[in-house]
């Protein structure tokens, strides 16, 4: 299984101990990589060395199989191990630090902290890097700039890179002259890799040398020849002139690799403008070869050779790291004295002792850090703790201590959960070895150590351990010292529950003090500053708001004194500043805040200037201007809003930047602001005078005289310690143009004039580059409201709505329209959350008294059957135009000024449950608004929301169920069960009625009016179930079928699917079948009354809300152009009732869709290309997109619908009196029988051609003979047998039949089964060919699978028996 990526924390460590490659080349490389301002080749190649995407499975230690997906290298010039003394360690950092922090840009920003607020978004980020950039920088700078020691070989070069050029004299000399060099001589006598250091052989042809161009493959195969396989070419300086340059942004580029790659691996080291550009002379070819050429080393030559020595090095050190040779071997040393082992302990240039690279020893160190550089983190633990045991026994100190780093790190490095005593004494023990234990400190490998512990535990967030581990490095090192303590602060400010704000402070209180003894002034400020800032912190969420409670009596008792001084110096503006700087907190002492509000108070009545004095900005009350609502009309029910409105179904909506957008309101009228005022101090203030302040932009300059607007004073606001309560503050505009609130203002306690600002940013851009940059904000319109004195003015009053109803029933509420404005009100338009539980009807005057009117228009002589032709369109059911629109309720066309009308609002229990219900009233002056809202266009419109509750209980419980007739297979059997879940309430059933596009329901008993037995059955009782029983039968013959509906659909989703023009056409009407069955006296009109119109949106409601199912990636606006309303073979059904005594409740309840189980699997045929062809999409999107639609289709089809029977086979027996033993002439007697048998085709799009096969019992018996099954043919399995013809092939019309004679000899009288038959059918296409060839998986030119019903070839059985009775008879007869 492929290993994911390492996270960035701990690929830091995995780059720190990469593996390493010398890089040795000739002098004519040296100039070929001069020209391109690099200093060798190893600077050429040090940017391909960064995560180089291996992607090869290799094999860990054990022998197991991993995936090594990437891996980082160093390339070096040089190899050496140099003494490093205390003295110059300490050197270094002070050096290191010091550069670190000389970009004084980032030291002013706190991003955590700000004035009074703790960012806990920015303290739970996962990297605090942004914090303190200079420590990032010293961080990659040291771990960088670390150089070979004798304990470990991470730093030993594992390989040796050796580069001749091309234009050689002789290349291969050239090569051997470098592998004699002094450093590779080094390499194998004083390195970990020794004389098995791998040499890597790299011929680079330099472009420039076009006379070397013929000859330099034949040169690389004598290289090749001469070296192995372990060699390579290279080509670069394809650019032979820099004017070939070629494309600016390539050239930028190729420069910014060496640039960008210097600056990551070594941030402190200035980067050197050379002579020449980087990479001039290079190509992204030349770039592209580098790279591959890189990873072919690393992939083929490096990591199988390390892999291959830490197969050699495991062999060589099982037994030791079994934990034998090596106790025996100390135990013979310690008693018996033997020399063999001590040969190999050497002592380092810094006097502590180490192994030779030959011992067992360092081979098991090699052998770990060889599996730790390829990621085997896990064997490399297990290698790591053999040899620290070993290391121990010796003394090694300094050996011991990076065995035991190494040991820490690997338990890091696998993401295994475990406890900080697991790892924690690794790294102790380690630095305190490097510390205090070698023969030279090793401060440099200690600051290491602490270093990578620190980003280990930042990514696995134990920040809790990182302060201690920081704090071991000795305090000696102001510089060091001050990095490390800043670093423990910013660590208590992640800990798990939350933010430590103390010891945050304490601790960087410290790094100042180190700061500033280290002579780095700026960041010794930056830490007072957020010392200072921490004081009066906040953090953003509420868990955490008591975590820096305790330090505001430190802050406040500071402000308290800073604000006497300043009055004792008569400096009041200061002082006032520190005063209110008092304000606002509840957790000083009620005395303490008592005097502090008075001293304040006592300091305006000094310092104040007289009456003119400029209100000041006080944090007391807090107001929450985010929380302020402005309401208009406030003296009427429901929500004012300017909304959107658009036809489709969507609700609503409030669109930024669209014309006639936000608030606003008439000339004259009332707007309440209201405010949430809250007390944050302990004690109690008074607000007095409290009013708004507000800015007016006249529309018009003609008026000027006349006032603008007018505004109230609240009354006196008494608030007590910590409490919140809500002002109300009037506005009434008088001339037209925008109304602006701009603040608050008041007066506290009666002396102090305050002004609370009440501004809010708006909405932020992310449109342009520099906004999504740069946080750029809209202008708030939350605040502010438009004045309009043609804006439309309705006064809109829910009335008598129900709190709750029982499920089905339907009781009226009504909705009053008042028109308060100057002009008429157009398209006045209600949006239903909910349209099956609404019923609206035509309006009517307030003179016009309906309170009395049904739901239903009960009415004699309702016929059993009608047709009526209906619109088979989807419409909005949501959206109801009441006045002024072309589908408006009322052929009104506007309602006048001061007018108004009364709206009846039939509310429906649909579903049982608690709904919140959502009612929108939209109203425009716009005459055009009816026009563009009929059309489907976004119209803005003033709207008033209406939020109500409904309960609905349950009534009556109704199933409906379908069964198979056998009168006829086209014929179904339709069961209602209506089951009384009421207690104690008894109902009458009115009506049934069934629509349809093809079949007509019939009840299957008549039933007789006025008969004490029908009264009872018609009666459901409290508790008690009711079945009513259906026949349902096409109504029209097969040449009268309407399917069009159907294939309107595959027509048009065929078009949809291939075609770039879109569907345009809607479907025609339908003319639909109304089965009706009046249960009682009357019945109910559901054709030609407005109940109709009611079931159309209820069905078109439940149809929509179908259609987004089945077809998510459709969206709405094309449904109505793809799908119709009803479908020819569906039924839906309607059962009225109403209640018998107490308050006369009616309803209905609706089942839609009833499946008849008749195969009508259509849709799939849109799946494929017309004949035309589908059309050629350009954009792999647009291709991606219709695949996706397709496979969506096919595959909800195809996993939802069930087996179907496209055909079925109905027998029929008459029995004649005529003997089979005349003409066999035998003494037996047969009794013979004729049978009519009928084919039926269920389809309405297939005709087809079936081959029928009758079989006898006994043919049966010898199929199933070599299956071991027994049949019995005792009873109805009685011997008989086909006579005459028994195979049959015939063809069937769509929704027609076939009918067929044969004949059957039976041995004895009694009831038989003679349901035993098989029937082959195949689809045909309307020319009469073969329709299997859609079930192929073939590849039409548009590159989709053929798609096609499931019933194309079918092989069907009986599914039920069919038994005839074959009566005795004399042979008289």
């Amino acid at each position: 299984m492929p290993r994911p990526s390492l996270p960035q924390k701990r690929d830091f460590v995995a780059k720190a101990f990469c593996p390493r490659i010398l890089v040795l080349s000739t002098p004519t490389i040296a100039d070929a990589c001069a020209v391109n301002g690099c200093a060798g080749f190893a600077d050429l190649l040090a940017p391909f060395g960064q995560d180089i995407s291996t992607q090869i499975t290799i094999q860990d230690g054990q022998g197991a199989p991993y995936f090594l997906d990437k891996l980082t290298v160093r390339f070096t010039t040089d190899y050496k191990i140099e003494k490093h003394s205390q003295q110059q360690s300490r050197a270094d950092i002070d050096e290191l630090v010091h550069k670190s922090a000389a970009d004084e840009s980032e030291q002013q920003r706190i991003p955590f902290l700000s004035d009074g607020v703790v960012d806990a978004d920015v303290v739970k980020s996962d990297d605090i890097a942004a914090w303190a950039p200079w420590y990032i920088q010293f961080r990659q700078q040291w771990v960088a700039s670390m150089q070979a020691t004798e304990h470990e070989s991470f730093m030993h070069p594992v390989a040796c890179l050796l580069v001749a050029s091309g234009s050689e004299e002789d290349p291969i000399g050239a090569l051997r002259r470098l592998q004699q060099q002094a450093v590779v001589q080094r390499v194998q006598s004083q390195s970990f890799s020794g004389v098995s250091v791998l040499f890597y052989y790299l011929l680079v042809h330099d472009g420039r040398d076009v006379g070397a161009m013929q000859t330099i493959d034949q040169t690389f195969e004598q290289v090749r020849r001469t070296f192995g396989q372990n060699s390579a070419l290279v080509k670069i300086n394809s650019l032979t002139d820099s004017a070939e340059s070629g494309d600016t942004s390539d050239r930028s580029k190729i420069a910014g690799i060496w640039s960008s790659s210097q600056a990551a691996m070594q941030p402190l080291v200035p980067v050197p403008q050379p002579a020449t550009e980087y990479g001039g002379m290079l190509s992204m070819r030349d770039v592209a070869a580098l790279r591959d050429a890189v990873k072919q080393m690393m992939v083929r030559s490096v990591v199988p050779h390390m892999q291959y020595m830490i197969r050699v090095l495991s062999d060589q050190t099982a037994n030791q790291r079994r934990g034998i040779t090596g106790r025996l071997f100390s135990a013979g040393r310690r008693y018996f004295g033997a020399a063999g082992k001590t040969s190999s302990i050497l002592t380092g240039v810094d006097g502590d002792v180490y192994f030779g690279y030959d011992s067992p020893e360092a081979q098991l160190r090699k052998l770990a850090d060889y599996s730790f550089m390829l990621k085997d983190f896990r064997f490399a633990q297990a290698v790591y703790q053999v040899a620290r045991r070993d290391f121990q026994t010796e003394r090694a100190w300094k050996c011991y201590a990076g065995a035991q780093e190494m040991v820490g790190i690997c338990k890091l490095m696998q993401e295994i959960q475990a406890t900080r005593a697991e790892f924690d004494s690794n790294f102790d023990d380690a630095v305190a070895m490097y510390l205090h234990k070698t023969q030279t400190p090793c401060l440099h490998l200690a600051v290491r150590c602490t270093i990578i512990y620190y980003e280990l535990l930042k990514h696995h967030r134990l920040y809790a351990f990182a302060p201690p581990a920081l704090l071991r490095l000795p305090a000696s090192l102001s510089a060091l010292h001050a990095m490390i303590s800043e670093q423990a602060a910013y660590a208590y400010l992640k800990t798990p529950l939350r933010p430590q704000l103390r010891k945050f402070s304490f601790y960087a209180m410290v790094a100042s003090r180190e700061y500033q003894k280290a002579g780095i002034g700026e960041l010794a400020h930056r830490c007072l500053r957020m010392v200072r800032l921490s004081l009066g912190a906040r953090l953003s969420t509420s868990s955490d708001k008591n975590s820096s409670g305790s330090w505001l009596a430190i802050e406040s008792h500071v402000n308290h004194e800073l604000g006497l001084q300043c009055m004792t110096a008569q400096n009041y503006d200061q002082a006032l500043e520190h005063f209110m700087a008092l304000m606002g907190s509840d957790q000083i002492p009620p005395k303490l805040q008592a005097k502090y509000l008075q001293e304040l108070l006592q300091l305006y009545l000094e310092g104040s200037t007289g009456a003119d004095a400029a209100p000041v900005q006080l944090s007391v009350p807090s107001i929450d201007a985010q929380k302020a609502r402005v309401i208009m009309s406030p003296e009427l029910e429901g929500t004012d809003e300017v909304l959107l409105w658009k036809r489709g179904g969507a609700a609503p909506s409030s669109q930024s930047g669209t014309a006639g957008s936000g608030a606003c309101c008439s000339v004259g009228e009332n707007v309440a602001v209201l405010l949430m005022v809250k007390n944050p101090l302990t004690v109690g203030i008074t607000l007095s005078q409290f009013t708004l302040d507000c800015e007016f932009e006249a529309a018009d300059t003609d008026s000027k005289s006349q006032p603008e607007f007018t505004v109230s004073t609240a009354d006196t606001v008494v608030l007590e310690g910590g409490q919140t309560s809500m002002v109300t503050v009037t506005l009434t505009p008088q001339r037209a143009g925008s109304l602006t609130i701009k603040g608050a203002s008041y007066l506290l306690c009666d002396i102090l004039p305050a002004y609370k600002p009440l501004v809010l940013p708006g909405k932020r851009l992310n449109d342009m580059l520099e906004q999504r940059v740069t946080a750029v904000y809209a202008p708030e319109t939350h605040l502010r409201f438009r004045v309009d004195p043609g804006w439309p003015r309705l006064e809109a009053m829910l009335e008598e709505f129900p709190d709750s109803l029982m499920s089905g029933s339907m009781q009226r509420a009504q909705l009053r329209l008042i028109n308060r404005g100057t002009l008429p009100c157009h398209a006045i338009t209600l949006w239903l959350s909910h349209p099956s539980f609404f019923d609206v009807t035509r309006p009517h005057n307030d003179s016009d008294d309906d309170s009395g009117q049904s739901a239903y228009s009960y009415t004699d002589g309702i016929s059993a059957t009608e047709e009526a032709e209906v619109a088979n369109v989807l419409q909005d059911s949501s959206m109801v135009v009441v006045l002024g629109g072309a589908s408006a309720l009322d052929s009104a066309e506007c309602l006048e000024s001061g007018d108004s009308v009364c709206v009846p609002v039939w509310v429906r229990g649909d579903r049982v449950g608690a709904h919140a219900l959502s009612m929108f009233v939209g109203a425009s002056t716009a005459q055009t608004a009816p026009s563009q809202l009929d059309a489907a266009k976004a119209v803005a419109m003033r709207s008033r929301r209406f939020d109500v509750d409904l309960v609905v209980t349950p009534s009556l419980r109704v199933n409906a169920f379908v069964r198979p007739s056998m009168r006829s297979p086209h014929e179904r059997i339709v069961g209602i069960e209506v089951e009384n879940v009421q207690a104690d309430l008894s109902v009458e059933l009115v009506q049934t009625t069934f629509t349809s596009g093809y079949y007509e329901l019939v009840p299957l008993q008549a039933r007789r009016a006025n008969t004490a037995s029908e009264t009872h059955e018609l009666k459901v009782g409290p508790r008690q179930t009711v079945n009513l029983m259906f026949r349902a039968r096409p109504l029209r013959a097969a040449g009268e079928l309407q399917t069009a509906p159907e294939q309107f659909t595959v027509d048009a989703l065929q078009q949809y699917i291939f075609s770039k023009n879109k569907p345009t056409v809607l479907p025609r009407p339908i003319t639909l079948i109304y089965s009706n069955a009046v249960l009682g006296a009357q019945g109910i009109d559901c054709v030609h009354s407005p109940l109709q119109a009611y079931i159309l949106r209820s069905q078109a409601h439940r149809r929509c809300s179908l259609l987004r199912t089945a077809f998510p990636l459709i969206p709405e606006e094309h449904q109505p152009r793809l799908f119709p309303l009803y479908e020819t073979f569906g039924i839906d059904f309607v059962l009225f009732w109403r209640e018998i005594g107490g308050s006369m409740r009616a309803g209905h309840h609706s089942i839609s869709g009833i499946d008849l189980g008749v195969p009508h699997d259509y849709i799939t045929a849109a799946l494929n290309p017309p004949a035309a062809g589908a059309a050629r999409a350009w954009l792999t999107d647009t291709v991606n997109e219709r695949d996706a639609l397709i496979r969506s289709i096919a595959n909800r089809f195809q996993s939802s619908r069930r087996h179907e029977r496209p055909l079925d086979v109905a027998m029929h027996c008459v029995q004649t009196a005529e003997s089979a033993a005349k003409l066999a002439k035998t003494p037996n007697t047969f009794y013979i029988a004729d049978v009519t048998i009928t084919v039926y085709n269920h389809s309405w799009r297939h005709k087809y051609a079936f081959k029928l096969d009758l079989l006898s019992p006994s043919q049966l018996k010898q199929r199933l003979s070599a299956t071991d099954v027994e049949l019995d043919f005792s009873g109805a399995r009685s011997g008989w047998k086909w006579l005459d013809t028994t195979h049959y092939e015939l063809t069937v019309p769509p929704m027609d039949s076939v009918q067929l004679h044969a004949r059957l000899a039976c041995c004895a009288p009694g009831m038989i089964d003679i349901a035993l038959w098989e029937l082959y059918a195949k689809a045909l296409d309307p020319n009469g060919s073969s329709a299997d060839s859609e079930t192929k998986a073939t590849i039409v030119p548009s590159g989709h699978p053929k798609y096609g019903p499931q019933c194309v070839v079918c092989r069907l059985h009986p599914l039920h028996p069919t038994l005839v009775n074959i009566k005795p008879f004399s042979m008289n007869e």
